[in-house]
């Protein structure tokens, strides 16, 4: 499985399907790999199930804070990256909330 460095996928392709980069790489482990993305009150049930599990995580919104002050909290949206060494157990504890 490749790495895109750019949007911190995993692919198989020889390409990212997301970004287009052809640089892809091995992922190492402690690499940040994109997990999900979730609207924010589930990302935070998902960050709790993941931090209880030891399982470290990184979430990023989409919409930036300016705008998440303005229109509230429950309105944005969140990427979940966890380290790649931690990625497939990720997904097994989480295979209720998959897209």
């Amino acid at each position: 499985m490749s790495y895109c460095g750019e949007c911190m996928r995993l692919t198989d392709e020889k390409k990212c399907p997301k970004c287009g980069n052809k640089h892809l790489r091995n992922a190492e482990d402690t690499d940040p790999v994109f997990l999900m993305e979730k609207e924010a009150i589930t990302a935070a049930s998902i960050e709790d199930i993941l931090r209880q599990n030891g399982i470290p995580c990184q979430l990023q919104g989409l919409m930036g804070a300016a705008i998440t002050i303005r229109l509230g909290y429950s309105f944005e949206t969140y990427r979940i990256f966890v380290p790649y060494c931690e990625y497939e157990r990720s997904k097994e504890l989480l295979a209720n909330f998959a897209d």
